[in-house]
């Protein structure tokens, strides 16, 4: 199947917010500025708050596969977050269109020559999946149970 990468729009948070089904989700996804339970009508507006560009990865049909935000932490930096695939696409190989996307993306808007995430140590999945795209694990501070991990992009 076909994806894209979109701006969300109103509708988009609405289903994104039916992915989160309980607080610790919510912490693990968005961090601790975004208390659970929310609104997912105004999701667009408690995930906004500081500057970065949020993205939706639609299928053909224009239904959300995925999201993600990149937020600007360093300069000629990006920083993948909050990146998550609808739970009923899992598994399929979407998280590594949405990262290639969202790496693209980076690139050609803000010209990023690298990208940085942090990844939970018990997502083997998704630290796979950012090995595969040829992220490093680095060390740094951060939250207990985290792996910052960093892209050097090449053109």
């Amino acid at each position: 199947m076909t994806y894209s990468l979109q701006p969300p729009a109103p509708r988009h948070f609405a289903t994104l917010g039916n992915w989160i089904s309980d607080a610790e989700q919510c912490q693990r996804w968005a961090g601790p500025k975004l208390a659970f339970p929310f609104d997912g009508a105004a999701l667009q507006s408690l995930l906004e708050t500081e500057p970065m560009d949020s993205y939706a990865l639609l299928d053909l049909h224009g239904n959300l596969a995925g999201f993600g935000q990149i937020f600007r932490r360093e300069p000629d930096t990006g920083h993948l977050g909050r990146i998550i695939i609808d739970p009923q696409r899992r598994k399929q190989g979407i998280g590594q269109i949405l990262c290639n996307e969202l790496i693209r993306a980076g690139v050609a808007r803000h010209g990023f020559r690298a990208m940085t995430l942090w990844v939970y140590l018990d997502n083997p999945a998704a630290i796979q999946l950012y090995r595969a795209l040829g992220f490093v694990a680095e060390p740094r501070e951060g939250a207990a149970g985290c792996q910052f991990m960093r892209l050097q992009i090449t053109t």
